[in-house]
């Protein structure tokens, strides 16, 4: 069986030729016994190294892809927190279309405005997160990755209106759709974090390309 010593390697060549398929990875250059096991986090567009990769190291290589480990497909992420924003006096539309490829992430921006008489803050990481959506309103893809902890504070005043950038991604949460969420015209909803609330969007029309 194949060991750390091949893996780097691997590893190695995957940063060159392959960019933005690693998403979480032990380090080429850092020192490990040969026979620890490696776990390996791959974007959700990246099935076929993911199948590479179990093919030549089976157990040794611990594979999510996406939201979900490989190949066996179980969830390992979190759903979108949040009822809807409209309970809090917060109404979201998109500043222009909404699109992303399939397995990829993106970022945009989306039109908030506050209903109420007073100022609310949203609190993100620099951009709001947000869960695709079907026809039902059922989650069914994420982001899937790292995220900057800097917290970011986007105040709106009574009854009006601002933009703030969003972070879109595709990564499936539903095993029957595959690890990436497929082409086609879903919904978008974003995550509102205030102060004293956690609420949702209601969904956006998102289009997501090949």
């Amino acid at each position: 069986m194949a060991g750390w010593a091949s893996l780097r390697v691997e590893l190695r060549r995957l940063e060159e030729e392959a960019p933005g398929a690693l998403v979480v990875w032990p380090g080429p250059e850092s020192e490990r016994r040969e026979d620890k096991p490696a776990s390996v986090q791959l974007a959700a567009w990246a099935t076929g190294i993911a199948g590479e990769l179990h093919a030549t190291y089976g157990d040794f290589v611990q594979l999510q892809v996406g939201a979900m480990s490989f190949p066996d497909k179980q969830l390992l992420v979190r759903d979108l927190r949040g009822e809807r924003g409209e309970v809090v006096g917060l109404h979201v539309a998109a500043a222009g279309p909404l699109s992303v490829r399939s397995g990829r992430s993106s970022h945009s921006d989306v039109l908030v405005t506050n209903r109420t008489a007073h100022q609310q803050v949203l609190v993100s990481s620099r951009r709001l997160s947000s869960a695709v959506t079907d026809a039902s309103g059922k989650v069914v893809g994420l982001y899937v990755g790292p995220i900057n902890a800097v917290r970011v504070e986007f105040p709106i005043e009574p009854h009006a209106t601002r933009s703030v950038p969003v972070l879109i991604g595709t990564a499936s949460v539903v095993p029957s759709l595959g690890y990436a969420v497929p082409p086609g015209t879903w919904g978008l909803a974003i995550e509102l974090r205030t102060a004293n609330a956690w609420t949702r969007s209601a969904p956006l029309e998102l289009t997501v390309t090949p």
